[in-house]
């Protein structure tokens, strides 16, 4: 079962006439539509026979009684919407099993018993469908009380303009009603867009197109479908694993990760690079590719720890004394300001101690020892690290043998470059 928001409209009569008679729809709807329910006073427009043969449709009373309503909201010109459910193929309802379901989602999607719709069913051969036009204004003055006005500022009672039925994140809350009433009727269930990794494209098309174009070199999707296709296959490969193994499979796909770490040494989130572009995975898919999506725990400011989000995440294991070099290599890559990241975790008096001295003791000025990404080594660089405590050496030595990766990385591709191969992805 899914739901689709039509676009608004200022009034309600080219859509009433749309719904119940077929104006301008593709096909005849004459024969195929049923009144299902009106929140409101206007009989039933369809006008049938003894036979049961549609006579006549009517819908003036309804925009009449609907326009009224929404003309006492003057400031908006979205005041109706249309909203169309619809079934599988292979499966149908009840008029009054849809009865219900209208009723159940408008309530889902903020329509009390002050608001004004009405719903009818389009029962066609290939798949049973519901459209629902709603005014958006609520029947409702919104009045104030006198010490709520002067608390505002105001004046004794204040009314207010009928408001419009909140439409923010109506289609989050939609699929959730969805997902209910599959449940409720033993529908087959439709994946939400936050349970799949693109709805424009199957997982089978994502992969095809992509070894397609790296075979034949024709034209490709979008760059964010391309990557999000290689992503999903390493998620689920990544699943009930840990986060160490997570990047390693991020670039057996041929992705870079990486991951930004904050000043006490933690992870904070996670971008992913491909073909000289990156985004962010909040970017790609928030519900899926940012860190705490993936791992299930994101860092708490106040306890400099790590913590559980409680949220249903991918299953990607993370700890902090185990991962957290791996995304140090990841974060030693983008670095472009020569600041390195600690590791993170509780540190000794002593160790706090020594890397104070270490950074006291340095007689080269910060501006002197900053490097950018794939900068050529120098001996003096090298040795920088003698100085410095444990900790940070490790962490210079990360971020040498990032550097070596990089310069290796190059000399490779001016190799090819110079037998005349072409790269491709």
């Amino acid at each position: 079962m899914i739901h689709k928001k039509m676009a608004y409209r200022n009034s309600s009569g080219k859509t009433l006439r749309y719904v119940f008679r077929g104006d301008g729809h593709e096909h005849d709807v004459v024969d195929c539509v049923q009144h299902i329910h009106t929140q409101g006073m206007s009989p039933d427009p369809i006008k049938r026979g003894p036979d049961g043969i549609v006579e006549e449709i009517n819908t003036d009373a309804m925009e009449a009684e609907f326009d009224y309503l929404a003309e006492k909201n003057q400031r908006s010109e979205s005041r109706f919407a249309h909203y169309v459910i619809s079934l599988p193929a292979n499966e149908k309802l009840t008029n009054a099993r849809w009865k219900d379901v209208a009723k159940i989602y408008m309530s889902g999607m903020g329509y009390g018993l002050d608001t004004k719709w009405t719903c009818a069913l389009h029962d066609e051969k290939s798949h049973q469908h519901i459209h629902i036009v709603a005014c958006r204004v609520q029947n409702n003055p919104q009045t104030m009380e006198r010490k709520q006005a002067r608390e505002k500022g105001g004046k004794g009672n204040k009314p207010q303009p009928y408001k419009l039925v909140d439409d923010a994140s109506d289609h989050a809350r939609g699929m959730e009603v969805m997902r209910e009433l599959e449940q409720k009727y033993g529908l087959s269930v439709t994946p939400s867009p936050d349970m799949t990794w693109g709805s424009d494209l199957t997982r089978e098309e994502f992969e095809g197109t992509i070894n397609r174009f790296e075979k034949t070199g024709e034209s490709q999707p979008p760059w964010k479908t391309r990557i999000i296709a290689r992503l999903s296959a390493a998620v689920e490969r990544s699943q009930g694993r840990t986060f160490t193994e997570f990047l390693d499979n991020v670039r057996a796909v041929g992705v870079d990760p990486l991951v930004n770490i904050n000043e006490q040494g933690f992870p904070t989130g996670i971008s992913f690079a491909m073909e000289g572009r990156s985004a962010a995975g909040s970017k790609l898919k928030s519900t899926r590719l940012t860190f705490s999506a993936l791992t299930g725990v994101k860092f708490d400011s106040a306890t400099h720890t790590m913590k559980f989000t409680g949220k249903k995440s991918e299953g990607i294991k993370y700890e902090q004394t185990r991962d957290i070099s791996a995304c140090i290599k990841t974060a030693a890559i983008q670095r472009v300001d020569g600041r390195k990241p600690e590791i993170g975790g509780p540190r000794s008096a002593i160790e706090a101690k020594e890397a104070r001295g270490a950074e006291e003791k340095s007689s080269k000025p910060k501006s002197a020892r900053v490097r950018t990404m794939g900068a050529p080594l120098t001996p003096s660089i090298a040795m920088d690290s003698s100085s410095k405590s444990g900790i940070d050496e490790l962490l210079t030595l990360q971020n040498l043998f990032a550097d070596l990766a990089i310069h290796a990385a190059h000399v490779k591709k001016m190799a090819r470059l110079q037998k005349g191969d072409s790269l491709g992805l």
